[in-house]
């Protein structure tokens, strides 16, 4: 299991903060690594690019250096027949030149095939810059559970293809513990940590409880455990837990900490 000084921080819950001002936070914070939102998740939602030699590359990579805390990945690619792999490559160029060795994909399409075609297209693009591609399962996406993810990134067929598991998203899409302990190890990337209460909301509410619902680890009753008990030795660990609208008195600087606090106390 990744020790607690490995954490890496999830842009979701502080993406009012530019690349700069995340990884300052994250350093003060305790996180070892960020996920950078470089593409918009949504039509019109927040997204910070980082091409080569922009302003906020520059200054992004000046807050690595100073601070020691790197990009593990950046977000988010949603993979759909209208998908042109092409457009992503600046994403990916200035990624990899701050040192993001991971990359962040949806599967937005309702033919699996698609997906997995999509899929492989950025896998070899991503490959041209040392990266891995994690493909994330949400129960409110077309991708929208382990086993469909898994079969995905089996048809893409490529080295560097990944399935994301975001502990969250697992339980509510009616998967288990036993399912990740059945995934093929290989397959498995980054692990998103956060807490929950055991009922799931109506479906209809599923987003916007991962988006503004999510508890601490040990705050609700996710086998959170059972679950770092099925992943594969050396994991990579990211906390993803928006808590804004839960605190709302608290600074960004305050919830991070927060975060930091109750995912390393946890693990």
């Amino acid at each position: 299991m990744t020790r607690p000084e490995g954490l890496s921080l999830a842009a979701l819950g502080f993406l009012e903060l530019g690349p700069p001002a995340l990884i300052d936070l994250a350093a003060q914070a305790g996180f070892a690594s960020v996920t950078v939102r470089t593409r918009a998740a949504v039509p019109g939602g927040p997204e910070y690019p980082l091409a080569i030699g922009s302003r906020m590359s520059r200054e992004t990579l000046a807050r690595i250096r100073s601070t020691g805390v790197g990009i593990l990945q950046v977000e988010l690619v949603a993979l759909a027949r209208d998908t042109d792999v092409a457009s992503c490559r600046p994403m990916l160029e200035g990624g990899a030149a701050l040192g993001a060795s991971r990359v962040v994909a949806t599967g937005d399409d309702p033919d699996d095939r698609v997906v997995a075609d999509r899929l492989a297209r950025l896998c070899d693009l991503a490959a041209e810059y040392g990266m891995a591609v994690d493909l994330e399962f949400m129960p409110f996406r077309r991708v929208a559970t382990l086993p469909q993810a898994l079969e995905v990134v089996a048809l893409a067929d490529h080295d560097n293809a990944f399935v994301m598991i975001d502990a969250l998203h697992l339980f509510r899409s009616g998967g288990a513990v036993a399912d990740v302990a059945a995934a093929p190890p290989s397959r498995l990337g980054v692990c998103q940590l956060c807490d929950a209460p055991l009922a799931s909301p109506p479906r209809e509410q599923l987003a916007a409880e991962a988006r503004e619902q999510r508890l601490l680890p040990a705050r609700g009753e996710l086998p959170l455990r059972a679950l770092l008990g099925a992943l594969p030795r050396g994991s990579l660990l990211a906390a993803e837990v928006p808590i804004g609208s839960q605190f709302p008195d608290l600074s960004p600087l305050e919830r991070a900490r927060l975060v930091y606090r109750s995912t390393s106390t946890f693990l």
